[in-house]
């Protein structure tokens, strides 16, 4: 059975048996570890939901890692906080930067923990994020490596506590796949053969100088994603800084309304976004 066959399986598997658990096992490399849940969030009710970010770490990102790094640690942490405040449930959030080969985790905590509660995300930094030390775009190696991550998390999780987990894989990049697998189709079989109740996938695009003419339909027909999760922040020619300092801010309001509730999809988003923005 394929890596992709293997995560499918997993997303198909309402029970998390624990046979799914052991080839979630042997996918993820390294190992990971999160933060265990507390009595309180056990008895919430409200859910459990791990939010798992796949960052482009590619060297056409470098011009705005500054305002990745920013944007994440000024405006996103800070909105999706605000706007979870009377949320009741419990929300563990991770991720891994990629560039050529294996993705490098992000957020690692010294006692390598993985996964972290919402208020407790440590800031993203150059040491976690840092497009300078990239080369080519592996994004099939990280959607695999990422979605094996956050599974076998998901799957301690739903052990620990007998409840159905959700789970977000947002992906963030600036180009389209360039290194092997090159052949998009195992990503297309794991994302379309998923159980679409408990996963989402969700692609925003933010370009640069280089990149796809349309990346909706590569999201879309090449990797599998709903088009209601897929959004552009397209470059407008001879933007200017302050321009594209703007773009990246609305990327970063639409990517916290999506990942403060589950049901919030990328195009909703991105749509009150422009309302909220042509109100100002």
């Amino acid at each position: 059975m394929s890596q992709a066959s293997e995560i499918a399986a997993f997303f198909q598997d309402p029970d998390a048996s624990s046979a799914v658990v052991m080839a979630a096992n042997q996918i993820a490399a390294p190992l990971v570890q999160g933060a265990t849940l507390t009595a309180d969030e056990t008895v919430m009710g409200g859910g459990l939901r791990v939010v798992f970010f796949i960052l482009d770490a590619s060297p056409s990102m470098e011009d705005v890692a500054d305002g990745l790094r920013n944007g994440f640690n000024n405006d996103f942490v800070p909105a999706v906080r605000a706007a979870r405040e009377d949320d009741i449930s419990a929300l563990r959030v991770g991720g891994t930067a990629f560039s050529s080969g294996a993705p490098k985790p992000i957020w690692v905590a010294s006692d390598g923990t993985h996964f972290h509660p919402f208020n407790q995300l440590p800031e993203l930094t150059a040491k976690d994020y840092d497009p300078n030390r990239g080369w080519g775009t592996a994004l099939h190696r990280a959607i695999l490596d990422g979605t094996a991550q956050a599974l076998k998390y998901v799957a301690e999780l739903q052990l620990q506590t007998g409840m159905d987990v959700d789970v977000d894989i947002v992906i963030l990049t600036d180009g389209a796949n360039n290194e092997a697998p090159r052949d998009a189709s195992q990503i297309y079989q794991m994302i379309t053969g998923r159980d679409k109740t408990r996963v989402r996938y969700v692609f925003f695009y933010f370009q640069t100088d280089y990149g796809l003419g349309d990346p909706k339909e590569y999201a879309t027909d090449q990797l599998g994603i709903d088009g209601e999760q897929v959004q552009s922040f397209m470059a407008k020619p001879g933007e200017t800084p302050q321009q594209r300092a703007a773009r990246f801010r609305a990327l970063m309001q639409v990517l916290s309304k999506v990942s403060a509730a589950r049901n919030t999809s990328a195009v909703v988003a991105t749509s009150a976004v422009l309302q909220d923005e042509e109100l100002i």
